[in-house]
């Protein structure tokens, strides 16, 4: 079967890379491909045209941390009926995609199916790798026993999703058994419950939740399968116990200690920090919440900073979910900046960087000839104002390999798949 060659001509172009935009580019995709990344020049009158009139292209962005399905992880405390639930999380998925997010990492909640379905077609989103659930002790994060009683299951557990396994366990070899469940059902990274959360003032964020044992069984079996393993983690001692068993990423990093990120730096851990989140809670959770977060963002401002001057490698992440929406890619950047990086250097982290950190470099990230056309088209430039990648009105077009996801071109597109056109002089 042979598809017809598309040019996306006339565009601004930021590559991911860091490199300086270029203008006036050329962005030829075949399929679900890029084939070639050149200048304007003449084409061959079989190619279908889209003049994008000096609008900027760039890669789609990439969130390392997010949560479409937060509900499943448990089901007693979310009162409504399962088929609304679930109908959420189709339409959660479609608007990521649609806001540019063309690559997501579910971090708990995110059954295999949806990840199945988006993959065949069946439901919009973007590119998802799961976790399935975060691997927690006893009494930790994932552990919502309720003092009074109430609805929970046999082993004295709240229900969650059925395609989903039980995120509890409790010393090295039970850990060590979670995470060969969790692979066998289809996890594409271990997420490992390290600290308390920041919503639970009596859940620490500092202290360690699982022993140095049960930590090093459980990256030694994820990594003998060829599986990364990221670590939710606030600060030290959790953090840095976390980094020295040889997780792959940190999750949050709130409190990042000197020693911790130095040593995030030279064993190569990722850092990813979902600035998103802290800011939502330190100014629109509940008050019982704001109460003991209200310094999260500035905390977390400072350990962006230790990280950066001290090499650690940085990916984007939102944490989002049902409380603060989804597709927030474009205000952890702005919150990046705000953080002290360049718009250059927080675009480069959501895209280049973070494919990288997902281990998918080869096929999204950058916008380079072999790579799925995952682009984000937007009116303006974003290295000039970050802000704007949040401004729907100014995104021209999301293509998710090759196909217009959304975006004001989805039409033009439309039309130009009944005719091909030559290019405007």
């Amino acid at each position: 079967m042979t598809t017809q060659l598309r040019a996306l001509v006339n565009a601004r172009l930021i590559d991911g890379t860091g490199s300086p935009a270029r203008a006036r580019s050329t962005v030829i995709i075949d399929g679900e491909r890029i084939v070639e990344v050149t200048d304007d020049r003449p084409l061959p009158v079989s190619v279908e045209v889209v003049d994008l009139g000096g609008a900027t292209l760039m890669p789609g962005l990439i969130d390392c941390h997010t949560h479409h399905a937060a509900w499943a992880q448990s089901l007693v405390t979310h009162p409504e009926p399962l088929g609304l639930l679930v109908s959420q999380t189709v339409a959660a998925l479609k608007v990521t995609v649609e806001a540019g997010i063309t690559t997501a990492r579910d971090l708990g909640g995110l059954e295999r199916g949806f990840v199945d379905a988006v993959d065949r077609g069946v439901i919009p989103g973007p590119r998802l790798q799961t976790s399935l659930i975060i691997v927690s002790p006893t009494n930790s994060l994932m552990d919502h026993h309720p003092v009074s009683g109430g609805a929970i299951n046999s082993r004295g557990r709240y229900e969650i999703w059925p395609g989903l396994p039980e995120p509890w366990c409790d010393g090295p070899v039970a850990a060590r058994a979670k995470v060969r469940e969790v692979i066998r059902m289809g996890a594409d990274v271990i997420k490992v419950a390290m600290t308390g959360s920041m919503t639970f003032a009596a859940r620490r964020p500092h202290r360690p939740l699982f022993t140095e044992e049960e930590l090093a069984a459980i990256v030694d079996e994820a990594h003998l399968e060829g599986i990364p393993v990221c670590a939710h983690a606030h600060g030290d001692p959790g953090a840095i116990l976390a980094v020295r068993a040889g997780v792959d990423t940190i999750e949050h990093g709130t409190y990042l200690s000197e020693e911790c990120a130095r040593e995030m730096a030279d064993r190569g851990t990722w850092y990813v920090p979902t600035m998103c989140i802290s800011n939502w809670h330190s100014t629109l959770s509940q008050a019982s919440v704001r109460a003991h977060t209200a310094d999260m963002p500035a905390r977390h401002r400072e350990s962006i900073a230790r990280a950066v001057r001290l090499g650690v490698r940085i990916a984007a992440g939102t944490d989002t979910n049902p409380f603060h929406g989804f597709g927030r890619t474009g205000m952890e950047l702005e919150l990046l900046v705000e953080a002290g990086m360049t718009e250059a250097e927080a675009i480069t982290v959501a895209t280049d960087h973070s494919s990288q950190c997902l281990g998918m470099s080869a096929d999204v990230g950058t916008v380079a000839a072999g790579k799925f056309a995952d682009l984000l088209i937007v009116d303006g430039d974003p290295h000039r104002d970050i802000r704007l990648l949040q401004d729907a009105s100014r995104r021209t077009a999301v293509l998710k390999g090759g196909q217009f996801m959304s975006g004001s071109l989805l039409s033009i597109a439309d039309a130009h798949s009944r005719r091909t056109i030559a290019v405007t002089a």
